[in-house]
């Protein structure tokens, strides 16, 4: 029987979580629709081992990749390059599904399938920051929804066209569902980088030029789970692998000069959100610059990154939508001082 849903499970050293994000998916009102792929990425603790038992238990469900350490890029890469189901998600290891949310994107994208012709080519849900409390009762964790609505006046279940709301949305890639067929397609253009945190905004991105249509569906799918120690979107960890997000910055950068170019044929519409999207990681870029100690060194780093931000892709420079950024160029960057105090108080809360 064909899977109408892969779920890929990046894991590494995640086994104080993964029996959670398993539980979540191995339910049995769900068995027979979906495939979970659990990537075991060279874990040194009993993640292979509990993933193992998942396969042994669901053997028409749960597949397992042991393979060395590559990072998340390389278990997202691995999860599609594998997947064989109608669509396509990432649930990471440490984070799980809804079941009631679950099971209805499930029926919703039954509803895609029967006509493949018709069905979205990307199928957006809601998701939960999850405050993880230490006491490993999820369901007292605190919730929150980063976005309660894609956009004003949507339309549940209505198939959109992407160019035709481009501009009023924000496809994050814990609400973001893809068909298998567009990404299996364009496989030499989607791929992340290996052995890198930060990946999440390659994923989101890379598919953006192949996606006609989008749907959204009201629920709340994804878990994410927020304040375990050495989470990669912690400020320390982000000051400490700045190298990293920089990396990730220049991919992208070298794909929106293909999208300009016409090297990847992208629409008008299509180009204005990349250039939005990529012009948010670029506040974070100076955010992070922002997080160490105020210096004239540091103020200068930020200074130079602007100008060439400046320069090099003035429209993504133009795209910039962060208040505080906008404040800094305001100011011509005079309010660098104040900026950094707050930055740095805000991360110590």
């Amino acid at each position: 029987m064909e899977k109408l849903l892969t779920v890929a499970v990046p894991a590494y050293n995640a086994e104080t979580y993964l029996k959670t994000n398993l539980d979540s998916l191995c339910r049995n009102a769900f068995l027979e629709r979906i495939e979970v792929i659990v990537i075991d990425d060279g874990s040194s603790d009993r993640t292979g081992v509990i993933a193992d038992a998942y396969a042994t238990r669901f053997p028409d469900t749960v597949k397992v990749v042991h393979k060395e350490n590559g990072g998340h890029g390389s278990g997202v890469n691995t999860g599609m390059d594998l997947a064989s189901g109608h669509y396509f998600k990432v649930v990471d290891a440490d984070d799980w599904v809804d079941e009631n949310a679950f099971s209805n994107l499930l029926d919703y994208l039954e509803v895609q399938c029967r006509n493949k012709k018709s069905g979205s080519d990307a199928v957006v849900s809601g998701f939960y920051w999850v405050y993880d409390d230490g006491t490993g009762q999820i369901e007292g964790f605190r919730r929150k929804a980063e976005i309660k609505e894609p956009f004003h006046g949507v339309k549940y279940g209505k198939r959109y066209r992407f160019d035709d709301v481009s501009s009023r949305i924000y496809m994050k890639m814990h609400g973001l569902t893809i068909k298998t067929e567009l990404l299996k397609t364009h496989r030499d253009r989607i791929r992340l980088d290996e052995h890198c945190y930060y990946v999440d905004a390659e994923y989101i991105m890379y598919p953006i030029p192949y996606i006609e249509t989008v749907s959204f569906i009201p629920d709340f799918v994804y878990q994410y789970r927020l304040g375990r120690e050495g989470q990669s979107v912690s400020p320390e960890k982000m000051m400490k692998n700045q190298e990293n997000y920089d990396r990730v910055l220049r991919s992208l950068f070298r794909f929106y000069e293909s999208c300009q170019t016409g090297k990847i044929a992208c629409t008008r519409e299509k180009l204005r959100y990349i250039e939005g999207i990529i012009a948010r990681i670029a506040a974070g870029q100076v955010k992070i610059i922002l997080s160490f100690p105020a210096s004239a060194a540091n103020k200068n780093q930020l200074k130079q990154s602007e100008c060439r931000l400046r320069k090099n892709y003035p429209g993504i420079y133009r795209a910039n939508r962060n208040w505080g950024v906008r404040a800094l160029r305001l100011s011509s960057y005079g309010l660098y001082g104040l900026a950094s105090r707050m930055v740095r108080r805000k991360a110590k809360r």
